[in-house]
């Protein structure tokens, strides 16, 4: 009964002690390192990897767009993405798709950002009220 605990207790203990620094820090939970680390590389004219990929969102965003009729994206699905690429790819993002049109579109992005070797966590894809 005692290694059994005693088996929980330490990953557990050690757990606390990597995750407080980030939970206690105001300055950490206020800024977007990403999003900071962007800017800078972008005021310094060096083409970081996030940048790299967020020219290939946005190429391919474009490629896309000519494939699917004029407005049958929603106003606030182009804008978070429009937001998304304004921000350099960087922080929280949520294009809800809410139409089929929306969800096909978002579906053949995923697809063609994965072939170009993007995770799915880089895509704005997500809604709001399916976060808890």
């Amino acid at each position: 009964m005692m290694r059994k605990l005693l088996g929980l207790i330490i990953p557990l203990a050690l757990l606390a002690t990597l995750a407080s620094p980030a939970l206690t820090s105001p300055a950490l939970a206020d800024s977007d390192p990403e999003l900071e680390s962007y800017k800078a590389d972008m005021q310094t004219g060096e083409k970081s990897w996030r940048a790299q990929k967020c020219a290939v969102y946005q190429e391919t965003r474009d490629e896309m767009l000519e494939e699917i009729p004029r407005g049958a994206l929603s106003p606030e699905f182009a804008k978070a993405e429009e937001d998304y690429i304004e921000n350099g790819c960087a922080g929280r993002a949520y294009a809800c798709p809410k139409s089929k049109t929306e969800l096909d579109y978002a579906n053949k992005m995923s697809f063609a950002m994965m072939s170009h070797g993007l995770s799915g966590t880089f895509l704005p894809y997500g809604c709001k009220s399916s976060i808890q």
